[in-house]
């Protein structure tokens, strides 16, 4: 199972989207919004480039019958990665906005 603190993170090429997959609909409350069709996988092996480590790929393909040679429905690359749960320091904790012990905060609730 994958770590709390992990997620994926990369950027994704919009001017390389081929336009056919995006697709304009006209949504409830009347706006035409335009959407795109992802999926995330896993690389069978992981791609290195310098000290960064690809795992994963972004794509916009369609069904393999709809699909048109030559055309590359691969968006970008995402590497996972770890965020560190912040600490809070002595002086963080000390400059926190708070009640003094004996002061009762007007809460809505």
């Amino acid at each position: 199972m994958a770590d709390n603190n992990s997620f994926l993170s990369g950027s994704i090429c919009l001017t390389d989207i081929p336009k056919s997959q995006i697709k304009r609909v006209m949504c409830k409350d009347g706006k035409e919004r335009a959407f795109l069709n992802i999926a995330i996988f896993a690389k069978k092996q992981p791609q290195t480039f310098g000290d960064r480590t690809y795992t994963h790929f972004v794509s916009c393909a369609p069904k393999a019958e709809e699909r048109e040679e030559g055309v590359n429905y691969i968006m970008g690359d995402l590497e996972t990665r770890v965020s560190k749960p912040k600490t809070p320091t002595t002086d963080t904790v000390a400059n926190a906005p708070g009640y003094a012990p004996n002061e009762k905060p007007d809460l809505p609730f």
